[in-house]
């Protein structure tokens, strides 16, 4: 892998395997201008799910690296996006969205890829989910309180939801307008991490208690912040910000918002931040010059 230094770590890329090559040819030559995006790591660390369009360069679907092999399993092989996977407690399933009805909805299939599950039904923009620490619950977002539906997906209003696994009792999580987006419970579920945009180039982090009570903003900082995740002992969030400038990169910070380090200093945009099992390392998105990978970076 290519290293690069960085502020706080070590940043490597992850290495996929190639895309299509013709057999004729004395070397692979790609058919796609692949984008690989939205990692989710397994629950024991040897797995990541991520979303990518290598298949033809146009439309997103889910896939599963086996992380020590490179070894790639497409799940999802839609004519529609399916993005955004999120992997369940006990390594079983795999929460996603897909706009295959024509607007995007929540779905579960098993990590194999079989028994596909539509979540919601919401006839509006469901979109980022994530799990409960018990497995029971998927958190996500919806436009479904957006006062003009035309405009979903990018509407007005996101509220947070959640939904139990097997679709019954979905249950609104926050009232407070606007943009609420990137839901995660804490480890302990006691609490919920979550972007909210307050302007058009200020975005903030925020904690509330998992009822939805006590919403707090943790940034507090005039800049993008956003894509929080929750270190695996609860202690620490990642986050992705371009407070130092145009360029977004990866932070973490204390869950109070002291403490605040950046660990990737690159040029682009670095977001969507995940934080491995075991807490040495956080996944995340760099989209630079026309092109969005997967990389790594150490926390230590």
């Amino acid at each position: 892998m290519r290293t690069l230094l960085a502020t706080g770590g070590i940043v490597s890329a992850i290495i996929l395997p190639p895309l299509h090559a013709q057999s004729s040819s004395p070397s692979p030559t790609e058919i796609a201008a692949a984008n690989n995006e939205e990692s989710s790591w397994s629950p024991d660390g040897k797995k990541m799910a991520f979303d990518s369009n290598r298949a033809d360069g146009k439309n997103y679907n889910v896939y599963v690296l086996d992380v020590a092999s490179a070894s790639l399993n497409r799940l999802t092989t839609s004519a529609a996006n399916d993005i955004t996977p999120a992997w369940s407690p006990d390594g079983k399933t795999i929460a996603f969205t897909s706009d295959r009805t024509g607007h995007n909805e929540i779905y579960l299939m098993g990590a194999d890829g079989s028994v596909m599950l539509q979540l919601t039904h919401d006839g509006s923009d469901d979109i980022h989910p994530s799990w409960s620490p018990d497995g029971k619950k998927v958190i996500y977002c919806s436009a479904r309180n957006n006062p003009d539906q035309v405009k979903a997906p990018e509407g007005e209003r996101y509220e947070i939801y959640e939904i139990n696994v097997g679709g019954s009792q979905p249950r609104q999580v926050t009232d407070l307008g606007g943009i609420n987006t990137f839901p995660n419970y804490s480890p302990d579920g006691r609490r919920i991490a979550f972007r909210k945009v307050l302007g058009k180039s200020d975005s903030e982090v925020w904690v509330m208690d998992s009822d939805g009570k006590n919403p707090r903003n943790v940034t507090n900082n005039p800049a993008f912040d956003g894509w929080p995740s929750w270190s695996p002992d609860g202690e620490w969030l990642a986050f992705a910000s371009n407070r130092g400038g145009s360029d977004y990169n990866v932070y973490t910070m204390r869950v109070d918002g002291t403490e605040v380090r950046q660990l990737t200093n690159l040029k682009g945009r670095c977001t969507s931040p995940k934080w491995a099992p075991g807490g040495s390392k956080i996944s995340f998105d760099h989209a630079a010059y026309g092109h969005c990978g997967i990389m790594v970076v150490t926390t230590g």
